[in-house]
């Protein structure tokens, strides 16, 4: 069964110029970074497609295990997307059998130098990897692009449900809690996934980028569930050939979503592509800043859901 919320179940007082505009620069940052990755790709084929000594392409072949342009691939842009380029060419190295003729010691030298200008040769003719200037590196702690990240994504199915959600969510809560509130929320869950992502990095002693807007709609989820708990959130749903929509309460939804990745951080190891940390963090945060600058607002959102209950209870008698 697929189950998706898709917007509030009540209508909006104006129409949600924000969180329009959040979905139109995620879509355009997008389209920039699919253009930026075919060039990218592109430049690493033509690197790797020039000639070569057959030597080269030799060592290239010993150390991955593969053949041709694949084995040139994996061998640099593995090199040039480390953390550590040297450390890793010694890592390859220390790992290749000796080259026939030569000793353990000079073949140690000569393949570790032959990597290294084969790196510069990259560096020279292939551009930056398209999402270092996007994501967010924990081991920076860099407040401006744990900002930005949340506007960059690594493919279309994660940016097409990234704003399904966020559509469903942030809609409504830019309009009941309004624009400079909104920004706000936006931002401090930005900083507080993107800080616990870092703490997260180094309590497992291994940095990594990560980018997207899904932490940030995790904290509309968390927001939604305290500004308006029995708020409904029209979700669709399909198992085989069993369409429809249901309203579900934002408690329950919140509930599925940031408990059943909490579930998933305590009891996984291996997320994936996925930053669970992040979902759970972003939730938290959400929650917490309706808590702490909006319970004011929750009063009167209050009033506006015993409206909404009437409303539907009259619809009901008739």
């Amino acid at each position: 069964m697929f189950f998706m919320p898709f917007k509030a179940d009540f209508p909006l007082a104006r129409f949600p110029w924000l969180t329009t505009l959040v979905c139109v620069i995620c879509l355009g940052v997008f389209l920039k970074q699919q253009s930026d990755w075919q060039k990218y790709e592109n430049a690493i084929y033509a690197y790797c497609n020039a000639p070569k000594s057959r030597i080269t392409r030799m060592v290239f072949g010993r150390i991955s295990g593969l053949q041709g342009d694949e084995a040139c691939i994996e061998v640099v842009w593995g090199i040039a997307n480390a953390e550590d380029s040297k450390q890793r060419i010694d890592v390859l190295v220390s790992s290749m059998k000796p080259l026939t003729g030569l000793s353990p010691e000079d073949s140690r030298i000569y393949v570790s130098d032959m990597l290294s200008e084969e790196l510069r040769n990259y560096q020279r003719r292939v551009p930056p990897n398209p999402n270092h200037g996007l994501a967010y590196y924990t081991d920076t702690w860099n407040p401006l692009t744990m900002v930005t990240s949340a506007f960059a994504h690594g493919d279309w199915s994660h940016i097409i449900f990234n704003l399904i959600f966020f559509i469903a969510f942030a809609g409504a809560m830019e309009v009941l809690i309004g624009a400079g509130w909104f920004v706000a929320a936006f931002v401090s869950i930005c900083l507080f996934t993107g800080a616990f992502s870092s703490i997260s990095a180094i309590t497992a002693g291994q940095h990594f980028p990560t980018l997207g807007l899904s932490g940030v709609v995790m904290g509309m989820i968390g927001l939604f569930a305290y500004m308006l708990p029995n708020g409904n959130i029209r979700c669709a749903y399909w198992l085989v050939v069993f369409v429809g929509t249901v309203a579900v309460p934002a408690w329950i939804l919140a509930l599925w979503f940031i408990g059943g990745d909490l579930f998933k951080l305590f009891t996984e190891e291996d997320h994936g592509m996925v930053n669970v940390m992040a979902h759970v963090t972003g939730g938290i945060a959400g929650y917490i800043f309706g808590l702490l600058f909006l319970r004011k607002i929750r009063w009167e959102t209050r009033i506006l859901q015993a409206e909404i209950n009437r409303d539907k209870l009259r619809a009901e008698i008739r």
